[in-house]
């Protein structure tokens, strides 16, 4: 990908009030975590794409306007 795809995806999330954050967390507690929550099975424990698909989808959830009632 070159660099003006990269600038235009990045106005592109701009513009629908979307970021991507880079955190640093341990992988295995993460992993714990989410298959606790039931966001990761754990087959999936080693997958970097799983682990990063199931933190995406624990925080839409915890995004949600009615998350807390």
């Amino acid at each position: 990908m070159g660099a003006a795809e990269r600038q235009r995806r990045y106005r592109d999330r701009r513009k629908a009030g979307r970021r991507v954050l880079q955190i640093e967390i341990d992988e295995v507690e993460l992993a714990a975590a989410l298959e606790r929550l039931h966001f990761l099975s754990p087959l999936d424990a080693d997958d970097d794409e799983a682990l990063q698909g199931g933190l995406n989808r624990m925080i839409q959830v915890l995004c949600r306007p009615d998350a807390d009632a």
